[in-house]
């Protein structure tokens, strides 16, 4: 299949260009000036599919936030076709075609994808970009929606809008306002003289908005968000919020307002047994206020809550710990929960990638990490947040000396790839990895450039082939990109996740790869504290194996836990940032062991 440009001038040199995305991965400014925003695109199509007929000019103009002295890239495969923010296209052949949008500033490249439809018809194609959670508005307000509709420009157009079946607009606007409150079914119909569209969505009236609060589970698959503290320990509890503007909080404890207006509660129960915690949240603007969901809707302020349940168990550490036996293994000895984030080797079902296609499950994800940390073959994490958890059978007691633990990676020079490591006991006695977790310190904790409370928002990829989309907690978006010369697998979205986006949360610590003058990609090591990384806690031999110590264990305020032991151990990815062809920056795991069985290994 072939392709012609149309409308595009190449008045630039394609040296510069290169020279500028060099200059965006080695800035020489003043590491003290402050860093730009992220660039921030986004397409009048909600899908970014785009449909056109053969040698019919197809137009896509994307719109760019923090985009001073940005400049534009274009690329079908590895073709550049484009140097500017408007692509003006035609296609000579029925198929599918894909192009990368690139945004390149000193500071940042960033990547969109685009996936087009040559087609024989082009009926209209509609879009309306709604809130991921669904939308409510408040009754008797105006609500005005503007799709976005492809092929609107062509002969026979017309457009009408239907409430609950009902025939209420005949405009590309339509405002909504209810008094009554309850479902309203509003339905989009589009047409020209290749064909109709329609598009189906539901409003919900209600008389305040019920903003999202909710207190996390202590893992992806954990069905529970009950939480276990020992009497004589503090807990800190953090509630996830959605919608919020200028939040404040109001605690409570079995009904009774403690001090502390904060977005965590320190809470030390004073005696064993079961307390509710209940948080609200509230939002300090006036009521009247209102606030843009997306380009289409607008909503007003409200009010939310929620409440977990605290257990405070003996005090008796030592009654919990799990002695080592001559028949203990030196190895994990379960995998709990392998929860990647989207990666080039996720699903890869190559002899290098391992997997075998059947792992849809968290069940038999979990047994296909476990079986390959057994037989020391990598898991792999992917980007920022991915994670593994694993058992042992016995607790690792903390000998204040030598390491307490060894994590194998394959890190060597200039290619390191930090996993943050968190522990937990078995405080509730119930074999389940449901209890606290602490982070381990490293070099990096405590600095202004980590961001200890971090979350990023996955998203599933519109078909095969294509960039797995992502949003963070900080308002930034990127992707993670599709290697095609190097990979095969239809998605880098793990196949066990049933959602079509799901959030991670940790530790994130600034990115320290570059591209060197050469060209290559190098990612340094980090000092110590994390997996798969080349610091000062490097164990001498081979292979590759990183030393922890029980006692650097921290609360989230940043305070020493001081355990005795542990029973469970995570490994999270701890950047998110991509090297170019080498991909996304991916902690990679081996084995997990008891260091005071395995010091002498090699």
């Amino acid at each position: 299949m072939t392709s012609r440009q149309l409308s595009f001038g190449f008045p630039i040199l394609l040296a510069s260009l290169l020279g500028q995305l060099t200059t965006a991965c080695n800035s020489d400014n003043d590491p003290a000036e402050e860093k730009p925003q992220k660039p921030v695109v986004t397409f009048d199509n909600e899908t970014g599919i785009y449909s056109t007929k053969v040698g019919q000019p197809l137009t896509i103009t994307p719109i760019v936030a923090n985009s001073t002295g940005a400049s534009y890239l274009w690329y079908e495969g590895s073709e550049i076709v484009g140097n500017e923010l408007t692509l003006t296209r035609a296609w000579d052949a029925l198929g599918t075609y894909y192009l990368t949008f690139n945004v390149i500033t000193d500071y940042y490249t960033v990547k969109e994808d685009v996936r087009v439809e040559v087609v024989e018809l082009t009926p209209p194609l509609i879009s309306l970009s709604l809130p991921e959670q669904g939308l409510k508005v408040m009754a008797s307000t105006d609500y005005i929606f503007t799709p976005d509709i492809q092929h609107a420009d062509m002969e026979g157009f017309s457009i009408e809008w239907l409430l609950n079946g009902e025939k209420v607009g005949e405009e590309l606007s339509y405002t909504f306002n209810q008094i009554e409150l309850g479902n309203y079914t509003i339905t989009i119909n589009a047409s020209n003289v290749d064909g109709t569209a329609t598009k189906e969505f539901t409003v919900e009236v209600v008389d305040e908005m019920p903003y999202d609060v909710r207190f996390p589970q202590q893992s992806y698959f954990q069905p529970s968000t009950d939480r276990y503290v020992l009497l004589g320990r503090p807990i800190f509890l953090t509630p996830l919020i959605d919608l919020f503007d200028d939040p404040q909080y109001t605690w409570s404890v079995n009904g009774e307002e403690v001090e502390g207006g904060l977005s965590t509660l320190r809470f030390e129960p004073s005696e064993t047994g079961v307390y509710y915690v209940t948080v609200s949240v509230s939002e300090k603007m006036s009521r009247a206020s209102t606030k843009a969901l997306t380009r289409n809707v607008e909503q007003g302020a409200g009010v939310g809550s929620a409440e977990v349940k605290v257990t405070c168990l003996s005090p008796s550490e030592a009654g919990q710990l799990r002695a080592k036996t001559a028949s203990s293994s030196a190895y994990q000895t379960a995998v709990y929960e392998y929860v990647p984030a989207p990666g080039q080797f996720i699903n890869e079902t190559s002899s290098t990638g391992g997997f075998t296609g059947a792992e849809t499950t968290i069940e038999a994800a979990n047994e296909w990490a476990f079986n390959r940390l057994d037989q020391k073959l990598f898991v792999s994490l992917g980007s920022f947040g991915g994670y593994v958890i694993v058992g042992f059978d016995h607790s690792i007691v903390a000998n204040g000396s030598e390491y307490d633990f060894a994590i194998q990676g394959n890190a060597f020079v200039n290619s390191c790839e930090p996993g943050v490591v968190w522990v937990s006991q078995d405080t509730n006695g119930n074999g389940l990895p449901d209890d606290e977790w602490y982070e381990l310190r490293g070099s990096e904790t405590g600095l202004s450039s980590t961001q200890q409370d971090f979350a990023v928002t996955y998203y599933r990829p519109s078909s095969p082939g294509m960039n797995t989309p992502w949003k963070a907690s900080n308002g930034e978006t990127g992707v993670v990109s599709y290697l095609s010369a190097f990979h095969s697998q239809d998605y880098y979205y793990p196949a066990w996740i049933e959602a079509d986006s799901y959030t991670l949360y940790g530790t994130c610590l600034e990115a320290r790869n570059q591209k060197t003058d050469s060209g290559t990609w190098i990612n340094p090591a980090y000092d110590w504290g994390y997996a798969d990384n080349l610091g000062s806690d490097n164990i001498e031999g081979y292979p590759q194996r990183t030393g922890f110590h029980i006692s650097n264990a921290i609360y989230p305020d940043q305070t020493l836990v001081n355990l005795q032991y542990i029973d469970f151990v995570k490994v999270q990815q701890a950047l998110l940032a991509e090297s170019g062809a080498i991909g996304e920056n991916s902690c990679e795991v081996f084995s997990i062991s008891d260091y005071s069985m395995t010091a002498n290994e090699e």
